[in-house]
């Protein structure tokens, strides 16, 4: 129980009980946490103490607040190197996660100017356009939107629901990603990327857009990640190459 009249504040009590808890694992990630009314009658503390002790346990990453719904212990998030040349599914299995996809679309669009640049193509040609929803443990993360030149038409003829593009690439044909570079920057939900992450539109998520080279140095695709920040870090590991003292 909470002790009052000592140097620790009630918040900050309230707020190590919980975190004790959840690192205990009496709470798991994902579970509900009881209402601030609950909490604020079980500890004997006001609603303004509850606030700021759940206030500073979403600021630690610990827990996350769903508008309507409640408070829940967050989950962790998952990890990707940027600097590693690695597919959705081979993140997903490296961190003992099931991959999933979903196929939003596959079809033939004609290339805006950018995307043409981008594939060494002209502006207007038709490219293979693959859109799928991935997932992490049936939980979806990401927006994956492709762009192919045409010599990839093969791909319309496939179905890309659980299981690896790249896989079946390199199966197909032999096409390998041998290099990428990447931009990463933030954007906000739109109504249909947030039914689709199911997040609130307007939330911010990351957006990544890449260009995936072969071993001949001819661009493989132009593509867009869209990716729920909440559940998502990504991280770069550098090194000047030179022993540190």
């Amino acid at each position: 129980m909470l002790t009052q009249g000592t140097a620790t504040p009630l918040y900050v009590q309230l707020m190590n009980e919980v975190e004790k808890s959840i690192l205990s694992g009496a709470y798991q990630p994902g579970d509900k946490l009881m209402t601030e009314a609950e909490m604020a009658k079980t500890y004997g503390v006001s609603l303004i103490t509850v606030r700021k002790a759940i206030g500073s346990l979403t600021e630690k990453g610990l827990v996350v607040r769903r508008q309507g719904k409640g408070t829940f212990v967050a989950k962790p998030k998952f990890s990707r190197n940027m600097k590693k040349l690695q597919s959705f599914s081979e993140m997903c299995e490296q961190m003992g996660v099931r991959p999933g996809a979903k196929m939003l679309e596959n079809r033939l669009v004609s290339a805006d100017e950018k995307t043409a640049q981008r594939l060494g193509v002209d502006p207007g040609s038709s490219v293979v356009y693959i859109s799928r929803l991935r997932c992490a443990d049936r939980e979806p993360v990401q927006i994956e939107r492709s762009w192919f030149p045409l010599r990839y038409a093969f791909l319309l003829d496939a179905c890309f629901d659980d299981n690896s593009l790249f896989d079946f690439l390199r199966e197909k044909d032999g096409s390998q990603v041998a290099s990428s570079e990447k931009i990463i920057e933030l954007c906000r939900a739109t109504a249909e990327e947030a039914r689709l992450l199911e997040v609130k539109q307007g939330d911010y998520l990351l957006f990544v857009r890449s260009t995936a080279y072969e071993r001949s140095g001819e661009p493989m695709y132009a593509g867009i990640q869209i990716i729920n920040g909440d559940r998502f870090s990504l991280y770069v590991y550098e090194s000047s190459g030179e022993d540190l003292l």
